[in-house]
């Protein structure tokens, strides 16, 4: 069975990426359970009400037939460090920021080339590394997963994401790409 995998960072200042995977017809699934139960106005659940986040929140505690997970992985902020503490490119950071990340997700078997990947508009920078289309139902999800975990007074050991925090071994990879250290 292909799996559909959506990959959303709704807002780069956060740098969550969240991640869902299942099958065509759980991804619909777990959309229907969302977005039509809930109606939320938008992806990014720290701007959303708090009565349609409450019910989300709801939701997603009930299980959904999904694989979720959010990835701390912060890209811009990696670029500003890096290139203010190193005087390099931004943008050549975040393309070995981004090219790690790709390599991190095949080499967990998060990503495969049988897989079919749908971005966010912030990610659509993935497109030259990975075979994807733009926009969709399993990528609006993961924008929910991975803004609903930066929300202060959401109990995020309550629900059933995976938090994977990435930013060192990003950071590490970058630098001995472009450092040598």
């Amino acid at each position: 069975m292909a799996r559909v995998i959506g990959l959303a960072m709704p807002r780069w200042d956060l740098g969550t990426v969240g991640y869902v995977a299942g099958s065509s017809s759980e991804i619909d699934n777990a959309y229907s359970e969302l977005f039509l139960r809930c109606y939320p106005t938008t992806v990014d659940m720290t701007r959303e009400m708090s009565s349609k986040v409450s019910c989300i929140i709801n939701v997603i505690k009930r299980g959904l037939p999904i694989n979720s997970i959010v990835f701390l992985l912060d890209p811009y902020g990696i670029a500003n460090d890096l290139g203010t503490k190193y005087g390099i490119k931004r943008e050549l950071i975040l393309d070995n920021v981004y090219s790690w990340f790709i390599n991190y997700l095949r080499s967990n078997d998060f990503l495969n080339d049988t897989d079919t990947v749908e971005l966010d508009q912030e990610l659509s920078t993935l497109v030259p590394r990975v075979k994807a289309g733009i926009g969709g139902n399993a990528s609006m999800i993961a924008g929910v997963m991975a803004t609903i975990v930066m929300i202060k007074k959401v109990g995020v050991s309550e629900l059933p994401i995976r938090v994977v925090n990435v930013r060192n071994d990003a950071i590490n990879y970058v630098r001995r790409i472009l450092l040598g250290h």
